[in-house]
């Protein structure tokens, strides 16, 4: 038996899989830790389609940083310092306001801020994005989006981003331009723009021609942000890159990068998947993490079955999200009914994807959801995740094949002899 152990929160759980049953655990090749600080410094020192960022704010400027929120592992209070003791000399603390971008997201709580910012939050002014409130348009995207953002960073006169780099499934990749849209977008923009995930461009790991990263681009260049500032994470989430640069070139840079770690050759798709996904803030909610359950699905055999790793402290996430599948009374197809019905809505589309997963896959949640809740969405509740073993041998006999993703949101299954999606 092999023991292998799966993150579920803060905490982790370890599953016995059968040996003779075990195609692998499925990760990406082992990357060599850096020290944070020469990592910074060799990306400040070779910066990527700008010359010189510690110059681009002047005294007296006012500087807005747009960082990350409480769901996104973004060390910001590890790399910010870093970035201000090398422009300390142009911008004053008075001057800087320090953004959190929340999207749709809630406002984070005091002790998420305290976490998120630890004594940055004492230093600098901290304002939290509202998309409700507070917003100016800033200009229409080629597709014809009004681009409604956060009045403070449109009348800012710099515009700095700080975000990581991993896979989005389905604006391709996270980090760079999504500081902008969604991260201090307006409600209305953030869903126009993410009704475009039908069109099948819209894909994890697909950029070039993806129409919701296209428009986030836009965003980012009507904003004019000056220059970003991303990390790449290893799958425990500490920084094993650092880009400093241009919103596109920088990030292009920093893509290629987690391709080479993350983008996993697939031999054989298997009968059963146990994947996690990624422990906390992952898994905080069932909304985030079902990132983890996007990719496992890339490796499971249609007829298949999946048991999904996250503990969700914080329940289902997303009200609309919730509604659309809780409107369910007879089976998850019934959400393309309320699709058609009510048409996009942000929430509704991660229930649209979690339905077609449905349809070809049986998927076990190991949560801290009550069990009546798990079932309504679909889902099977488990109480002892090594029950899996169990379960899979009853449901396809004895030479079942099965496969392991502790790390399912930093894990995207690439089969051999095909690119992404």
């Amino acid at each position: 038996m092999a023991l292998v152990e799966f993150p579920y929160g803060k905490e982790a759980v370890s599953i016995r899989l059968p040996d003779r049953n075990l195609i692998g655990v499925l990760a990406g090749p082992p990357v060599p830790r850096v020290d944070l600080d020469e990592a910074f410094d060799r990306a400040w020192q070779a910066p990527i389609g700008v010359e010189n960022p510690a110059g681009i704010i002047r005294p007296g400027e006012k500087a807005v940083f747009i960082v990350t929120d409480h769901t996104r592992p973004t060390p910001t209070q590890r790399v910010f310092p870093l970035l201000w003791e090398r422009i300390r000399e142009h911008a004053r603390p008075e001057d800087v306001t320090i953004l959190v971008a929340t999207g749709t997201h809630r406002s984070p709580t005091e002790e998420e801020i305290a976490q998120l910012l630890g004594a940055l939050r004492h230093e600098f002014e901290v304002a939290i994005h509202d998309c409700d409130r507070d917003l100016v348009t800033v200009g229409t995207s080629s597709r014809g989006t009004p681009i409604l953002i956060d009045r403070r960073v449109v009348e800012a006169d710099r515009v700095v981003t700080l975000g990581h780099i991993g896979i989005h499934y389905y604006a391709g990749y996270s980090g760079g331009r999504k500081n902008v849209l969604p991260g201090v977008a307006g409600r209305a923009t953030i869903e126009a723009n993410h009704a475009q995930l039908a069109d099948p461009r819209c894909e994890g790991c697909v950029y070039a021609g993806n129409p919701i990263s296209e428009e986030m681009i836009e965003a980012a260049r009507l904003v004019g942000v000056d220059y970003i500032v991303d990390v790449v994470l290893d799958a425990q989430g500490e920084v094993v890159r650092v880009v400093v640069g241009d919103v596109e070139e920088a990030h292009a840079a920093g893509r290629r990068f987690w391709d080479s770690l993350f983008q996993v050759p697939l031999t054989e798709r298997a009968d059963v998947v146990v994947v996690s996904a990624g422990g906390h803030p992952y898994d905080i909610n069932l909304y985030q993490a079902y990132k983890g359950l996007y990719n496992a699905a890339r490796a499971v055999k249609d007829g298949g079955m999946i048991l999904w790793i996250a503990a969700c402290p914080d329940g289902v996430g997303h009200s609309v999200f919730s509604d659309w599948m809780l409107g369910c009374r007879h089976g998850p197809d019934e959400v393309f009914d309320t699709l058609r019905r009510e048409g996009f809505k942000l929430g509704g589309h991660k229930a649209v994807y979690l339905a077609k997963d449905l349809q070809r896959t049986e998927i076990h949640l190991l949560s801290q959801i009550e069990e009546e809740r798990v079932r309504r969405f679909f889902l099977r509740p488990v109480g002892d995740p090594n029950e899996i073993v169990k379960i899979a041998r009853e449901r396809f006999g004895s030479t079942f094949r099965i496969l392991a993703m502790p790390s399912g949101e930093a894990t995207f299954p690439v089969q051999e002899g095909r690119g992404p999606s």
